[in-house]
């Protein structure tokens, strides 16, 4: 499947620069994946196909004025523009291959021009590869291997690459083990890497007891920053999602430190029930983000993260409160890049068989303080993977 841009009729179509304008990126019906613009988030309707940019990726990110999308069959870390006048087109691409000899797994914003992606090498040698790119012009500033912990006794076990972030001189790294004989993921407390940044080297596990999880995993929103730089990790800890069954929450390492707070743990799984997994979080404001749950006792399997087993949460991580917002359960996919733009919170919720629609939660207000937005048209079947905003001049 190849890259198609917009009929000449989208392209032809007069808007008001001062108009705020959305990038959208989602599964549609069946295998298609789109990457599409739309006027407004709060109304009106938006059907993919035969519109926006075909795409075939698994793994989106958004900084500035930009959408990145990796390409997986071409193995291209594609480079999106997206314009003012509510257009959005390819403007460059980086081919892992020479970088890293898979592809990027792990994409994370370290500085305001910089992206640090990271890829596999032989993970099951505890080698992975890294490099770091240039925003404004797209290259690659340097990149080099780095160790993740491996058992030569264990070698079936292997860590897998998540989100990380940069402070004080240091790459904190998330990710999570997984045994390839069992078929299990291995926790035992929770676990982060931390390097020496840019060097990319040193690396020291960091380990808190408060659970039994793993954070940071690579394509879900799962850390995320105050407004006093403390950072906060997802910790996913259920039967079927990078845990055992335990207790699934928010983890904290404060700004300009390297190890998790021994202080902090926020328990979502027990105030919620159902062995509720958190599964994302975004930060808005005030102490108050959003995130989404799985059911875990609705499911059978990790396949069942496709029926609708998933719901939004609003967390105060203050107070350490969970607040169920009363919206249809939903395949956990629409967990993946949500939206926090203009003190509000825009998640995509798209029920098997149902209408879709990109929704907006009022982090003032409580269990209803949501509405449906721009409806989505793909028959039930929309996994919005990324919302981001266009720049306005």
């Amino acid at each position: 499947m190849g890259l198609s841009s917009c009929s000449k009729d989208e392209e032809t179509e007069v808007v008001t620069p001062a108009e705020q304008h959305f990038t959208i990126s989602a599964w549609a019906q069946g295998t298609e994946q789109y990457i599409a613009p739309v006027a407004s988030l709060q109304e009106g309707s938006l059907s993919f196909k035969g519109k926006g940019i075909e795409a075939q990726g698994s793994r989106y990110l958004w900084h500035k004025q930009y959408v990145y999308q990796m390409n997986l069959p071409e193995k291209k870390f594609i480079q999106y523009e997206m314009k003012a006048d509510g257009s959005i087109a390819q403007k460059s691409y980086i081919l892992t291959d020479g970088v890293v000899p898979n592809y990027f797994q792990s994409l994370n914003v370290v500085d305001d021009n910089t992206l640090l992606v990271l890829g596999g090498v032989d993970a099951n040698k505890g080698q992975v590869g890294w490099a770091r790119i240039r925003v404004s012009d797209f290259s690659v500033i340097d990149k080099g291997t780095l160790a993740v912990p491996y058992d030569a006794a264990k070698p079936d076990v292997t860590f897998y690459l998540g989100r990380g972030f940069v402070d004080n001189g240091k790459f904190i790294l998330g990710g999570y083990f997984y045994n390839a004989a069992t078929r299990g993921y291995v926790v035992e407390g929770v676990k982060a890497l931390v390097y020496d940044y840019p060097a990319m080297n040193n690396m020291k596990v960091i380990t808190t007891t408060a659970t039994n999880g793993s954070v940071g995993y690579d394509y879900l929103h799962t850390v995320d920053k105050d407004e006093e730089g403390n950072h906060y990790f997802v910790v996913s800890a259920g039967k079927y999602w990078t845990g055992a069954g335990g207790k699934s929450g928010v983890v904290r390492i404060k700004k300009g430190t390297a190890e998790f707070d021994p202080t902090y743990f926020f328990d979502v799984t027990t105030p919620v029930g159902d062995e509720a997994c958190l599964m994302g979080l975004n930060y808005v404001g005030n102490g108050i983000a959003f995130g989404t749950v799985q059911y875990e006792n609705k499911m059978t399997s990790v396949r069942d993260r496709l029926i609708d087993v998933a719901q939004v949460v609003k967390l105060n991580l203050n107070t350490k409160t969970v607040t169920v917002m009363n919206t249809p359960l939903s395949p956990v996919g629409m967990v993946r890049s949500p939206l926090v733009f203009n003190n509000k919170y825009y998640t995509g919720i798209s029920p098997v068989g149902k209408d879709a629609f990109i929704y907006e939660f009022d982090p003032a207000g409580g269990a209803d303080s949501f509405k449906k937005g721009v409806a989505l048209d793909g028959g039930g079947f929309i996994q919005v993977q990324l919302i981001a905003p266009h720049p306005t001049n």
